[in-house]
């Protein structure tokens, strides 16, 4: 809940600073471009995509869960993190800045921006859920903690 309302908060600050006006205006046009491409996302690769993404967050979690120091945390993060960012995957918390931010930036009125929009931060969620459950704790689950994992048995 923090965390959704963080980034509504930040879509707010943002409003305020008038940040999409920067670059003349590319910085808006470049938050409705993404917008409407994580709209148009389909089912299946947005659940898709979202599976693969919390499979990363939670690997950068584990990793850093293994560091000392503060700067082990964060080198520990940085790939994971980048990965899904470049790759394009989807996590929820970050399409609940960018999906309100582009319907605040006028696309309100596009009733297709805001249906996907809805439906994308519905299966996303679902997906980094299924990510973090089943690919990372299920797969931890089924090598160390179910009955007989792990330990020798006995013949």
């Amino acid at each position: 809940m923090g965390n959704a309302i963080g980034a509504l908060g930040t879509v707010v600050l943002v409003l305020i600073g008038q940040v999409a006006e920067l670059g003349d205006g590319t910085v808006r046009e470049t938050v409705l471009a993404i917008g409407r491409h994580k709209a148009a996302l389909g089912v299946a690769e947005a659940l898709a995509l979202g599976v693969l993404c919390n499979g990363l967050v939670c690997l950068a979690v584990w990793l850093a869960m293994g560091g000392r120091s503060v700067a082990d945390k964060v080198l520990a993060i940085v790939f994971p993190i980048t990965a899904f960012v470049t790759m394009g995957f989807e996590h929820s918390i970050a399409n609940l800045f960018f999906l309100p931010y582009a319907l605040a930036l006028g696309g309100f009125g596009d009733a297709q921006l805001l249906a996907g929009s809805v439906r994308n931060l519905l299966v996303v969620t679902g997906g980094n859920i299924l990510g973090g459950t089943v690919l990372v704790a299920g797969v931890y689950w089924l090598a160390y903690l179910r009955p007989g994992a792990g330990a020798m048995q006995p013949q």
